[in-house]
């Protein structure tokens, strides 16, 4: 087996200075281990989930700049990567500067019939040069025998997808006698978390290597050093965690935020989203609202402020206005926690209906569209500057949608 280099980038859609920087430092770490050949993902230059900006006109020419650009960072050592074409996601091997398409296509699958492309990687005869192409076509005769197996599925992250997606890849080193790498993208892009855990398994059905779950990593596995590991995957409780602490902290970093804020009150899933947000962001400014409203119970009260204190989150009681016009006391609750966060350019958090932004001049500042490139991930404001519109459901993924401006008190 060849000494191969793995990398599992995170990518932001249609942001290729920052994608194509991830990709240059993942490769010279590989670079340094001693790799002979280095994987990546495929479309970690342009990212997954480009959505609209794939038909912008520009972005075609941008991503082929971008991949020329990256090649001029690559040393002898080659980088094999998969990018768009006309007729699928081709893959591109680049070595000293230079890109040289490869034959190997990674069509495109009908909805719902997804298959886990898989690939034979080759070296000619003279070891001067790799070919690529899917796994049962008959090499040509100037090609050695088949190295390794790479498998690129995109995916994004669900519940029970890594367990099955690595007894895939371990039958198909049973089956074949070859090491078989997965490699995949990893993070936040727009709604989707994609899983990362690339891994690598031995033809005779051992891990060698598991990447990091949903963040950016890299490794090089070095036929000098067989042995397995027995490392589990994490547990679906596990990973559920971890994916809803990447999510939000995904969410907020893109969002350009400093501060947060949510109701302590508002269900059962408000605590839990508050502990989750102090442990992924130790340094972030957390405020807890507690809003006097009737019904709840003054021992709820004391328990959900001393859970507070305890995790370090602000509390600040809202209480309804004595003259709020005939408006229903929720309703001016509500009104009231969006203007404090407004005034203090806060980010409120809802672990039931998610962050409320709207179509008025206070939610327009450009910091909030910062490190959002995809144009699907926005929606326009009066002013016509892009507003993120993501919010957090109660199991913690994000969707799109568009909340109404609240009546204001009095009206």
């Amino acid at each position: 087996m060849l000494k191969t280099g793995l990398i599992q980038p995170e990518t932001i859609p249609g942001h290729f200075p920052r994608n194509l920087r991830t990709i240059v430092e993942l490769y010279r770490s590989c670079l340094d281990a001693g790799a002979e050949l280095v994987l990546c993902p495929p479309l970690a230059l342009s990212g997954v989930h480009t959505g609209e900006l794939a038909l912008r006109s520009g972005f075609r020419t941008q991503h082929r700049a971008a991949l020329a650009y990256l090649a001029r960072e690559i040393a002898d050592v080659p980088l094999l990567l998969g990018a768009t074409d006309a007729e699928g996601i081709r893959f591109h091997l680049l070595r000293n500067g230079l890109s040289f398409p490869r034959q190997a296509v990674i069509p495109p699958s009908p909805h719902g019939k997804e298959r886990v492309p898989v690939f034979g990687i080759r070296r000619t005869e003279d070891e001067a040069v790799f070919s690529i192409a899917p796994w049962g076509e008959i090499p040509p005769p100037h090609v050695s025998a088949t190295c390794l197996l790479l498998r690129t599925p995109a995916n994004a992250w669900h519940e029970g997808l890594l367990e099955q997606d690595e007894e895939e890849a371990r039958l198909t080193a049973r089956e074949t006698g070859l090491p078989v790498f997965t490699a995949r993208l990893a993070g936040g892009e727009g709604p989707f978390l994609l899983p990362g855990a690339s891994s690598v398994w031995s033809g005779n059905e051992n891990l060698l290597k598991r990447l990091r779950l949903f963040e950016r990593d890299s490794a090089v596995i070095s036929p000098e050093n067989p042995t397995g590991t027995d490392s589990p995957l994490p547990s679906p409780e596990q990973q559920l965690r971890h994916a809803l602490r990447k999510g939000m902290e995904d969410f907020i970093l893109k969002s350009g935020y400093g501060a947060v804020c949510l109701n302590l009150l508002e269900n059962s899933a408000s605590l839990l989203l508050a502990e989750l947000l102090k442990e992924t962001c130790p340094s972030l400014e957390v405020t807890g609202f507690l809003p006097s409203l009737p019904g709840i119970p003054e021992e709820t009260r004391e328990r959900v402020q001393a859970f507070a204190g305890t995790a370090g989150i602000g509390v600040r009681t809202v209480s309804f206005p004595a003259k709020a016009g005939g408006l229903d006391e929720k309703a001016a609750i509500a009104w009231l926690m969006r203007q404090w966060a407004e005034e203090e350019g806060a980010l409120l958090l809802s672990s039931l209906t998610g962050t409320e932004y709207h179509d008025g001049a206070p939610l327009s500042s450009s910091r909030f569209s910062r490190g959002f490139h995809a144009a699907g991930g926005f929606i326009r404001n009066g002013t016509g500057k892009p507003v993120p519109r993501f919010y957090f459901s109660r199991s913690g993924g994000r969707q799109a949608r568009r909340v109404s401006h609240p009546p204001a008190p009095g009206t």
